[in-house]
């Protein structure tokens, strides 16, 4: 079993440091019987949104695997990942991909800021889930020449 950190209150947090920042953690274990719903989905996907990107070009691009809405295709996302990923992440009920365009939308030059740019959006994602009682805990153990 997989103990949650102590965290300081909301109350106790000074005010130059975010409350959901502090809040934020990346467990490894999760409840299998706890779907995310759609409507958080998309609130997860709008944090990204609305994250801040070099022109506002927004160069990042997110896979959803949803657990309970598509089975095969999550165990499809669950293949690609590092064994010692897969341990933890089996009962998580949804997998995110995140990639990045290289390449500026209204010109074509390079976006030498869009994993810069994509990061911003993650850590929004991140901190969406915080808001909404739920956690996320990002990886780079996965093979993306399968994804």
């Amino acid at each position: 079993m997989v103990t949650e950190p102590s965290r300081p209150s909301c109350e106790a947090m000074s005010r130059n440091r975010p409350c959901l920042s502090a809040q934020r953690w990346s467990p490894r274990a999760f409840d299998a019987d706890k779907p995310v719903s759609p409507a958080q989905v998309l609130a997860l996907l709008e944090a990204a949104r609305w994250a801040p990107s070099c022109n506002g070009d927004e160069p990042w691009r997110y896979i959803v695997w949803d657990k309970t809405r598509d089975p095969a295709a999550w165990q499809k996302a669950f293949d690609c990942l590092a064994e010692g990923n897969q341990a933890w992440v089996k009962n998580t009920p949804l997998l995110i991909a995140a990639g990045a365009t290289s390449r500026f939308r209204h010109n074509g030059k390079d976006n030498r800021w869009a994993q810069y740019d994509t990061g911003a959006a993650s850590v929004s994602i991140c901190l969406q889930a915080v808001a909404l009682g739920l956690a996320a805990h990002q990886m780079g153990g996965f093979d993306a020449q399968k994804l």
